[in-house]
């Protein structure tokens, strides 16, 4: 019986060693890798979600094939959110389809019906809300002036701005942000006169001055008026057309730009003078036209500094998406929108990504709020919009810009038919 048992013992080693009896490996199973291109991009997207950034932070995305609809991706896309500088996107839509892409502000010296030509009476300055006037602009109309052989000034010059209301900060601003103190009369680079706080007395003196240091006898002082009925223009500026104020306003940022922007469609659309609710008017009377009932959401400035303002990401696909379809207007919307990593709030970022010098998009920083919307063209040369919309975070906005520019990233790069080599 021990010799047999000995046996055994000894044939199971045997066994063993030729691999007859020894136990399969257990195989881990790891994740099938999605077939679907489509399905990796949902993948890669909800990778880059997963951020430790939204512990706590909220985000809103959506994605939409601009030639069929299709919806690439999305989540919370109906979450309200502050958009930031992404209102801008929908005030130069609005002035755009409004005002046209030829539209030019006009900015008037007049005087009186019956005044003589070298002798006047009182000479008036209108402002119609030009958001870059310059003061060489004001230069030139003296220029004009004196062209005209006039001589002498007896009465006051009067500044006109009664085109935009007297409202000079917009609702909701807060009270640390850099005043801008609108007016329809107005210079960025020139600051209101220190007594009266008026823009458009800084420009009355600016024209005044230069009536003097060229030769022309001016007796009376600055003063607030409207050009009476009847009165005759002798000279008249007029600013770049539409289309090239909005590459000033968007691709910068620039609020300034976009307020006197926002209250001269609520002139031109809801009548005079205009006002910050009239401009949110025209942008909701628009938003209908365009999507029949958009949703949720509230306008009340033209930049986005206001934190009563909010939408979605859905709200922005669907705005992006109608442009892009409108022929007339798509090609100066898209043209004033940063590029990435070239020019504009763009210019530093998305460097050495599928995305550079291919997305272009608008962007939107408050604090605890950061926002990229706009267009990128994936691999296969598909057209997609996008809007990311990210808020309630702590500290600087850098890891959710890096977050939009991985989304970005994906996006151009995304093809529905990749080659073997990919």
């Amino acid at each position: 019986m021990k010799t047999y048992t000995i046996l055994l013992v000894c044939c199971a080693l045997l066994f063993s060693s030729c691999g007859i009896f020894t136990a399969k490996p257990v195989e881990t199973q790891l994740p099938a890798a999605p077939t679907d291109t489509l399905e990796k991009l949902h993948t890669d997207i909800d990778n880059v979600l997963q951020e430790m950034l939204f512990t706590t932070a909220s985000i809103g995305i959506k994605v939409v094939a601009v030639k069929t609809g299709e919806v690439i991706y999305e989540r919370n896309a109906l979450k309200l959110h502050h958009p930031a500088s992404t209102t801008k996107l929908f005030t130069a839509a609005t002035a755009l389809a409004k005002l046209g892409p030829d539209f030019r502000f006009e900015t008037t010296l007049y005087i009186d019906a019956d005044a003589d030509t070298q002798v006047i009476g009182d000479i008036y300055l209108k402002g119609r809300a030009d958001p870059v006037l310059q003061p060489q602009d004001i230069v030139k109309l003296v220029d004009t002036l004196l062209e005209a052989g006039v001589e002498s000034i007896q009465g006051d010059i009067v500044v006109d701005a009664t085109y935009l209301d007297t409202v000079r900060e917009g609702p909701g601003w807060m009270w640390d942000d850099l005043p801008l103190r609108l007016s329809a009369l107005s210079i960025r680079q020139i600051e209101p006169e220190p007594g009266t706080r008026s823009r458009a007395f800084a420009c009355g003196y600016l024209l005044k001055n230069e009536l003097v240091e060229k030769g022309v006898e001016v007796i009376g002082d600055v003063v607030s008026g409207t050009v009476p009925s009847g009165a005759r223009s002798v000279a008249t500026h007029l600013s770049p057309p539409l289309s090239d104020i909005l590459k000033s306003m968007n691709k910068p940022s620039n609020n300034w730009i976009a307020e006197l922007l926002f209250k001269a469609v609520g002139a031109e659309v809801m009548g005079e003078p205009g006002t910050w609710q009239k401009g949110r008017d025209a942008v909701n009377e628009f938003l209908e036209e365009i999507t029949g009932e958009p949703p949720a959401h509230r306008f009340v400035d033209g930049s986005g500094l206001s934190r009563y303002n909010l939408l979605n990401a859905e709200l922005l696909t669907r705005l992006l998406v109608s442009m892009h379809h409108d022929f007339k207007l798509m090609p100066e919307f898209l043209a004033s929108l940063p590029i990435a990593g070239v020019d504009g709030t763009l210019i530093n970022r998305m460097q050495g990504m599928s995305g550079e010098k291919v997305l272009r998009a608008k962007t939107g920083t408050l604090s605890g709020v950061s926002a990229l919307a706009g267009y990128t063209t994936t691999a296969d040369g598909e057209i997609v919009a996008f809007g990311i919309l990210i808020s309630h975070y702590v500290g600087s906005a850098s890891p959710a810009r890096d977050i939009q520019d991985q989304i970005g990233n994906y996006l151009t790069g995304f093809s529905r038919y990749p080659t073997s080599s990919r």
